[in-house]
């Protein structure tokens, strides 16, 4: 088998990836549904999109599972402030997101698990964490305590400092009263007031699962483990995913995951996109200005690795793009070959070099090449016009 390189996060270096197994697992943490679709996510769920799309050129078969974190305090919180219960959010936002997803020709999961489906399987393994000495109480939560874990924080590589920040900053409580240490985190949420709108009873008492249990649920409930490939946005690194190793490997599943690989931000205006800060564009706006596969075109220029700034002049561009791509594709086929699939192809195994791919495309566009390469070629981008 050929092999796609990218970089570990863990291994904190480059890797061949080329399994000697026909099969390929991913885990891709999927979306919080309080908010629609900002192109945040559209850039991390793409370059996965890709990778699996060349994994299965090259052969493998690839089963992907992409969550959605439909138990999680934004949710409960936004849905408060629109007077409606949370259930009602969730579902309309998860119809509004795979919506966009089929517009964009992205693929879809095999399975697309939701975290209230699986309370009852989180708290049993929240109990056998208790059981084993990694968990405590207090008052009515429980905590995993990371002393037990000697290697916590090695997966990320922070500092203590700055996972305690990261900590504070991503939902955590690192300056808690009783808490045997700041970067203990939640496992078990306990819920005293009658009227909280997601509670359920379970062995380890009334109330709901802490966000980091969840994945390590429902990743090692639908995939064998080790995972060939689990990642998402470079925010879930700390806490989320430290926190999702620690938690399966110490119930067991070690390894569970054999690489990971995590996307980059987009910023607008030196701010990563996030719902947080409210500075986003959103995939809807772009999807009224022009079609699909100028969103996907537009999304090619940012490397995975590295992000950036979004650039309204890039989507102008890929507006022209796509244009010179459909008179082309109307012409009558030219013999003039330019390798622009191979080009495509050994761009994708580099790192998924996405900007030499569109670098690639406008090369052959300019020439007018082959219609019949460009053809070959939209359809392993995924790129439908």
């Amino acid at each position: 088998m050929y092999s796609v390189r990218f970089f570990d996060t863990r291994q904190k270096d480059f890797v061949d990836f080329a399994p000697k197994h026909k099969k390929v697992t991913i885990y891709v943490c999927g979306i919080t549904p309080y908010d629609s679709a900002h192109l945040g996510h559209i850039f991390t769920f793409m370059t996965y999109d890709l990778l699996e799309r060349r994994l299965e050129d090259l052969g493998y078969e690839v089963q992907v599972v992409r969550n959605i974190t439909d138990v999680d305090e934004p949710i409960f919180v936004r849905a408060s402030q629109n007077n409606e219960h949370y259930t009602e959010l969730a579902k309309r936002e998860i119809e509004s997101f795979q919506e966009i997803m089929r517009m964009l020709n992205f693929r879809e999961p095999d399975t697309e698990p939701l975290a209230s489906d699986y309370i009852a399987e989180m708290a049993s393994a929240v109990q056998r964490l208790l059981e084993s000495g990694n968990a405590y109480k207090l008052d009515n939560d429980i905590y995993f305590d990371v002393s037990t874990f000697p290697n916590f924080r090695s997966f990320s590589g922070f500092s203590e400092k700055l996972a305690t920040a990261f900590m504070a900053e991503r939902g955590g409580d690192p300056k808690r009263p009783g808490k045997r240490h700041p970067l203990d985190f939640l496992l078990w949420r306990g819920i005293t007031d009658p009227e909280d709108p997601a509670a359920w009873e379970s062995p380890v008492g009334y109330g709901r699962p802490g966000w980091h249990i969840e994945c390590s649920v429902m990743s090692s409930r639908l995939l064998d483990t080790p995972i060939d490939i689990h990642g998402g946005g470079m925010d879930l690194i700390f806490p989320h995913h430290e926190c999702e190793l620690t938690q399966s490997e110490s119930l067991g599943q070690k390894p569970f995951v054999k690489n990971w690989l995590h996307v980059a931000p987009l910023l607008l205006d030196g701010e990563k996109m996030s719902k947080s800060l409210g500075n986003l564009i959103f995939a809807r706006d772009l999807l009224k200005e022009a079609s699909p596969a100028a969103v996907r075109l537009v999304m090619l220029n940012y490397h995975y690795r590295l992000g950036g700034e979004w650039r309204r002049e890039w989507w102008h561009d890929a507006l022209d793009i796509e244009k010179q791509i459909r008179l082309l594709l109307k012409a009558p086929d030219s013999k003039r070959a330019t390798g622009l699939l191979t080009k495509v192809r050994d761009a994708l195994d580099d790192n998924l070099d996405t900007p030499a791919v569109l670098t690639a495309i406008r090369s052959h566009v300019l020439v007018q090449g082959s219609a019949s390469e460009l053809r070959d070629t939209l359809d392993l981008l995924g790129i439908a016009l």
